[in-house]
């Protein structure tokens, strides 16, 4: 028996080894609608010097890095409450040194964010937490279909670092 058996996950975002750990524990993906479990990879973007960066580049990655991830998670978390279920979110994404001054301030503001629903919505049984990682290998999807199971019901806010690199 799976830890996720039962549960269906919307995996946003390219990461094969998240997407093999969640199956492998039971969970049924689904590309959109209703679902238990949501989880958003970003794709990194260009690396820029922050003096190089035209203003429509930082709006751009604060767009994809942050807004887009709040209101994905804002409306999945609206249709868990209204249905009265509860629910699990993890942000995946590379850490705020590894990319520019744009991915930093997104990621950095992620993090705040994070743990702020972490708190918000713990009440209403939705749990949200992010890992910022590099990595996409079957660590990396272990621990995200851990994040996401019943085995981390009391882990909500939390933002993990994980280097993954030898």
């Amino acid at each position: 028996m799976g830890w996720l058996d039962g549960r269906a996950a919307r995996l946003v975002g390219e990461s094969p080894a998240i997407a093999a750990a969640l199956a492998a524990q039971g969970a049924t993906l689904v590309a959109d609608g209703d679902c238990d479990i949501l989880v958003h990879v970003a794709s990194p973007p260009p690396v820029r010097l922050a003096h190089e960066l035209s203003h429509a580049e930082w709006r751009a990655t604060l767009d994809a890095g942050l807004d887009q991830r709040f209101l994905l998670a804002r409306d999945f978390a609206a249709g868990r409450r209204a249905a009265g279920k509860a629910g699990a979110v993890v942000f995946v994404g590379a850490p705020e040194q590894a990319l520019g001054a744009d991915q930093a301030a997104a990621a950095g503001a992620l993090g705040n964010l994070t743990k702020t629903l972490g708190v918000e919505w713990a009440r209403d049984g939705i749990r949200v937490n992010a890992v910022q990682t590099r990595a996409d290998d079957a660590t990396l999807g272990n621990l995200v279909a851990y994040l996401v199971s019943d085995y981390a019901a009391y882990v909500t806010g939390a933002v993990m670092g994980v280097d993954l690199d030898d």
